[in-house]
C-alpha cells in the first residue's frame, strides 16, 4: 500500500504568492512524511488536504508523477513536488480520475 497525498500551504497575511499545494507519494501514511520531515525549514503553517490510496507503490509513484505533469505550468521555481494552484483543484483532478479519497484522520 502507497499513498499520494495533497498538502496545502497557508500563506502568511497579505501575501499574494500563493496558494502552494504539494502533491508527494509516500509509502507512509501521509501525517508521518509531514510531521517527520516536511514542517522544518517551513515558517508557514501546512496540512494535509487530502489523500489517496493505491494498492501499490508502483501505482502511487506513476500518480503523483501523472499529477505533476498535469500541474508542470504550476510548478514552483525548484520545478519540483510545490505548485501554484490550490489543494481543492489538485483534490478534483484526483477524483476526477476515479481514486478513492482516504480518511485521513484515521491513518
Amino acid at each position: 500500500m502507497a499513498y499520494v497525498y495533497i498538502i496545502s500551504e497557508t500563506p502568511y497575511e497579505g501575501e499574494t504568492s500563493g496558494p502552494w499545494t504539494k502533491i508527494g507519494y509516500s509509502k507512509n501514511p501521509p501525517q508521518w512524511r509531514m510531521n517527520a520531515n516536511l514542517k522544518r525549514g517551513n515558517p508557514r503553517s501546512i496540512q494535509v488536504a487530502a489523500a489517496f490510496e493505491y494498492p501499490t507503490q508502483s501505482e502511487a509513484r506513476t500518480a503523483e508523477r501523472e499529477a505533476h505533469e498535469h500541474f508542470a505550468e504550476s510548478a514552483g521555481q525548484n520545478g519540483k513536488e510545490w505548485f501554484n494552484v490550490s489543494a481543492d483543484q489538485v483534490e478534483r483532478w484526483f477524483l476526477g480520475h476515479g481514486v478513492q479519497k482516504v480518511d485521513t484522520s484515521e491513518l
